[in-house]
């Protein structure tokens, strides 16, 4: 079997199915590895989602790499690609191209056996894997942020993210190119008076039913915030038991990082936007998070985030799999990869893209008590048709801005 062919669609869509997250234009890039037996494959790059019209060329520019391999060589083709852009491609969008390109490569390996993907990772080690409603913003007035968790448990969740930050919906007549929420300004104190009055309220609405977690956001933000006040946030909701704190700092601040878990009362988590097993050594080894969160479509693939969970396993640290901006093959792919390992202790869904993952995913991700079943298609088990293709044109310059 040889590569025949490697093509790249861009797709965008509305993210209406959560009336608590902003409904904002979303794009992603799929790709599509041909052969001449007819098997193909699916992936998905998470920098699709940020920067959708880059993405074509870069693929194109990996093209003459793929053709004529044998697409079950997976290991040996993913090192041709990183080979060949090791000047540019070590990190960042690059290596997030070569993340949905090794994707693809795992789908038509599945189809081509007749087996789902966990299969080739060594089986299934469970049969219901534990997934969190992500959330996106804590909302202003407080009673929304009630409403919201509201609306994750009647949908089976049993364990929600919020963030750190205060902001207010805009009304749901506002659908322009790109809908962007209103932050509520406030002082370090006041945030962390609102963050009690909140957690105070969901506790005495849920009690212990409900799984909380909150994030800081402070990965892609262009001022983060110091570790002193992250210690503050983490001190403060100390009592509310929640299961993590994501991405308190920046990640350039990895003795910030270290010092904030050897003093938080909250397990510290983060790594969505790292790239590859030599970014995430530090902050495992050095021992900055309690909990990892690579992001397959960006961290390098199925393979990379792999060996990311093994390095982070032997420092006794768990894995909640970050799929915040995944529309396809991205969440379907950490969905085998959970399905096959003990270490992920949470699957991320946001529930606000659950259309066009319904549509692209042949499995349905229904989430029950908390919990979903385990994937039983061939490959990744996802489809891209002309339907779909029409029925999400892409929307140039649509891509999430900081």
């Amino acid at each position: 079997m040889k590569i025949t062919n490697v093509t790249t669609h861009l797709l965008t869509t509305r993210w209406t199915d959560d009336p608590f997250f902003p409904q904002a234009l979303h794009s992603t890039a799929i790709f599509r590895i041909e052969t001449d037996a007819g098997v193909d494959g699916l992936g998905e790059s998470t920098w699709g989602y940020f920067a959708p019209d880059a993405v074509p060329a870069m693929v194109d520019y990996f093209r003459p790499v793929l053709l004529g391999r044998d697409p079950l060589e997976i290991t040996a083709v993913t090192r041709a690609l990183c080979d060949d852009s090791v000047w540019w491609a070590r990190s960042g969008a690059g290596k997030s191209v070569i993340s949905g390109l090794e994707l693809a490569l795992w789908d038509l390996k599945g189809k081509a056996l007749g087996v789902p993907v966990y299969q080739l990772l060594g089986g299934k080690v469970r049969d219901a894997i534990p997934v969190y409603a992500s959330g996106g913003p804590s909302l202003w007035p407080l009673d929304q942020t009630v409403r919201k968790i509201e609306h994750y448990a009647k949908l089976g969740y049993r364990a929600a993210k919020l963030s750190t930050g205060f902001y207010e919906l805009p009304p749901p007549t506002q659908l322009g190119h790109q809908v962007r929420m209103k932050a509520v300004p406030c002082s370090h104190a006041m945030k962390l008076n609102r963050l009690t009055d909140m957690f105070t309220l969901l506790r005495r609405e849920f009690g212990g039913d409900i799984d909380l977690a909150i994030d800081g956001h402070q990965g892609g933000v262009p001022n983060p915030i110091p570790v002193n006040e992250a210690v503050e946030i983490a001190e403060a909701l100390a009592s509310y038991r929640l299961r993590f704190y994501e991405e308190p700092l920046a990640y350039t601040n990895l003795d910030g990082y270290v010092e904030l878990r050897a003093r938080s009362p909250i397990p510290i988590a983060g790594g969505e936007s790292l790239c590859g097993l030599d970014q995430f050594h530090g902050l495992i080894s050095r021992g900055g998070v309690h909990v990892i969160q690579p992001d397959i479509g960006f961290v390098g693939g199925l393979q990379e985030t792999i060996r990311v969970m093994h390095h982070a396993e032997a420092s006794n640290l768990s894995t909640a799999i970050h799929t915040g901006a995944s529309m396809g093959p991205s969440l379907a792919a950490s969905w085998h990869l959970a399905a096959a390992s003990h270490s992920v202790d949470w699957l991320e869904h946001v529930q606000a893209a659950s259309s066009i993952q319904r549509d692209i995913m042949v499995d349905p991700f229904v989430v029950k008590e908390g919990n979903v079943a385990v994937p039983t298609a061939p490959g990744l088990g996802v489809k891209l048709t002309p339907e779909i293709l029409q029925k999400y044109r892409f929307v140039p310059s649509s891509g999430e801005r900081t």
